[in-house]
């Protein structure tokens, strides 16, 4: 009797579980709709330059000098390189020049997403990265969230003088109602929901005044997130970490709700260099060099960086 009474309950369990996917597919695709009207509307958070196409505020850095020493930053996932704040100046300041390039896609129109590939995401940077090393005689890479792993994989076929990795993107900090992983959701939803929006002020950042200094996209094609999942699976399963032998400086926020903590503290924990550092953020979300503890993280990374 037993064996029956826990029969019902797999099969009612199973059934229920179909019809919750089957009406959060449904209402997936309703919001869907109206995402995608978002996305033919726009779908930045600040109106396009008439002439570049470029979101207001969100250009490419570029900072040169007579420098010996050069740092190339690279922005986080939907994102642009108002994610490092001041630290673009500070760098500056403290003799570097400074590159601070769009990713693949990013920075325009999402449209401009439609056929993003991690391969694409890499190849692009690498070409900034490969003239920053004919011109220089040191390079140094600082990247943020999704950035951070381009520029580690980038790393690890030509090492830098130093790495700094802001947050980067490791694994995604999981939550409860995600039930099943989010890579296993992207197989699931991108054929019913061609596109994923988001407000900008649910960006995840502590400190809300920040907000008026980022730029993001607000809707993107969700194929396009095959891009960064790809580009973590190489950095956790495919990277030699025998060749991130250089001093690498990791900087992350333990109350991080998109990169999971305990992902980049593992990563860490396996590089063979020994002159690297961490610092943890307490009071910060993923947006650090934007958040509360900016000021120290952008101290700690210009000297980290002023080390060698």
């Amino acid at each position: 009797m037993g064996g029956k009474r826990k029969r019902r309950w797999l099969v009612r369990l199973g059934l229920s579980t179909a019809a919750a996917l089957v009406l959060a597919l449904a209402i997936g695709t309703c919001v869907g709709c109206a995402w995608r009207r978002e996305f033919y509307r726009g779908g930045t958070s600040a109106p396009q330059d008439p002439v570049t196409g470029v979101m207001e505020g969100a250009e490419e850095i570029r900072i040169e000098g007579a420098n010996p020493r050069a740092c190339l930053l690279v922005h986080g996932w939907l994102t642009s390189p108002t994610d490092f704040g001041d630290l673009p100046r500070a760098l500056a300041a403290d003799g570097w020049d400074v590159y601070a390039p769009h990713q693949y896609g990013h920075c325009t129109h999402p449209r401009d997403m439609r056929d993003l590939t991690a391969d694409k995401m890499l190849e692009a940077i690498r070409d900034d990265y490969a003239d920053l090393r004919a011109r220089y005689d040191h390079v140094a890479l600082v990247g943020f969230s999704a950035g951070g792993a381009v520029l580690a994989l980038l790393a690890a076929e030509h090492p830098p003088d130093r790495l700094v990795l802001v947050a980067p993107f490791l694994g995604v900090r999981y939550k409860w109602y995600y039930i099943l992983p989010p890579r296993w959701w992207q197989g699931v939803v991108a054929p019913v929901m061609p596109y994923v929006g988001r407000k900008h002020t649910s960006i995840h950042i502590n400190r809300k005044e920040g907000l008026k200094r980022l730029r993001s996209y607000t809707v993107f094609p969700t194929r396009a997130n095959d891009g960064p999942i790809e580009l973590r699976r190489r950095l956790r399963e495919d990277v030699d970490v025998a060749r991130l032998s250089m001093p690498v400086l990791l900087v992350y926020a333990p109350g991080d709700d998109v990169c999971s903590p305990k992902a980049e503290l593992d990563f860490f924990r396996r590089l063979p260099g020994e002159a690297n550092q961490v610092l943890a953020c307490p009071r910060s979300n993923h947006h650090i060099l934007n958040d509360f503890d900016r000021d120290g993280a952008v101290r700690t990374i210009v000297g980290f960086l002023g080390g060698q």
